[in-house]
């Protein structure tokens, strides 16, 4: 099961922070460009071959970014079918409306006969024409044009309601990166736990300010974990020790986590998201139960009911624990 947890960072330092919005910026310029390549055929692994000379990223992150338009890609691919079905269900809908308003079956209380009717034509014309132009995507195998920042704050930009700039910002506010066990949980943003100020830091690396043969530095910037998770985001991002190496050092097994970060107002929020072992499964509505007994339990406050029922809904036993 996938579990989020969400923090926020609360650094001052702008020259951090500078740097982060400008790692965002680059992501967003490579993930756009990594959609409209993909769209044209190329190959993803040729894409991810590229971005770093285009665009100064690690491989991790070309490779991240990849990742995130292929799934954009493909859940409008899957979306497609269903929109499809919306519009057609519309235009049913709006047909109805206007036989019922020609055939005096319904009268309009706002306006006038013809006006009603007019409008519900022109509203008929614009969806069969987004049904044809769904239809030719699906036949197509192509998708709808997307707007990266939303199509509403694209209008926005057009009728000049937001500046270019708040237009940019909305394009670039976004980095992530994916978990990974052997690079201690993440390779490129990582969240860590300082025992001595008992704070939690978000680091990221920093690929654009790297130096000829050396190591991407990275930022470090303190993050507020809310309180109710804090023990819970501390004990994933340390790891756990499973031993010893030859020279007695501890060895760490860590869970991968995947991050990202997300620019709101001026604010930066982290999403954390992980695996989190379940034991059992939930059963789908029609699935037949295998077990020949199954448990029902009831937690309270001040004790735990537990009752047995056959597999047909009777009643065999119950008891409560206080």
């Amino acid at each position: 099961m996938k579990t989020v947890r969400g923090m926020k960072i609360v650094s001052h330092d702008a020259s951090q922070l500078r740097s982060l919005d400008e790692l965002m910026r680059v992501f967003g310029s490579a993930k756009r460009y990594a959609f409209n390549r993909l769209l044209e055929g190329r190959n993803a692994k040729d894409i991810i071959k590229h971005l770093p000379h285009q665009f100064r990223l690690n491989k991790r992150f070309a490779e991240d970014a990849v990742l995130l338009v292929q799934s954009l890609i493909s859940s409008q691919r899957e979306l497609l079918p269903m929109r499809l079905e919306d519009v057609q269900a519309k235009i049913e809908k709006t047909e109805k409306k206007i036989d019922d308003y020609h055939h005096g079956r319904k009268t309009p209380k706002k306006v006038d006969l013809p006006t009603c009717l007019g409008g519900l034509h022109q509203r008929l014309e614009k969806l069969k024409a987004k049904e044809a132009e769904l239809t030719h995507h699906l036949e197509q195998g192509t998708i709808p044009r997307v707007i990266f920042g939303g199509k509403e704050n694209f209008y926005k930009r057009l009728k000049g309601k937001i500046t270019n700039e708040e237009w940019k910002d909305l394009r670039s506010n976004q980095l992530y990166a994916r978990g990974d066990k052997s690079k201690k949980g993440n390779l490129n943003i990582r969240l860590l736990y300082d025992d001595k100020t008992y704070e939690c830091y978000v680091e990221i690396a920093n690929p654009l300010g790297q130096q000829e043969g050396k190591h991407a530095p990275r930022l470090r910037l303190p993050v507020s974990v809310p309180e109710k998770y804090e023990e819970e985001i501390i004990d994933l991002v340390m790891g756990e020790p499973v031993g010893v190496n030859a020279k007695g050092k501890p060895i760490i097994e860590y869970q991968p986590y995947t991050v990202e970060i997300k620019r709101k107002n001026g604010e930066y929020y982290v999403h954390l998201v992980y695996e989190e072992e379940v034991y059992g499964r939930e059963l789908t509505y029609d699935e037949p139960i295998q077990a020949e007994r199954i448990a029902r339990i009831d937690i309270n406050i001040d004790r735990i009911a537990v009752s047995i029922v056959s597999k047909q809904g009777n009643f065999l036993q119950s008891k409560v624990f206080y």
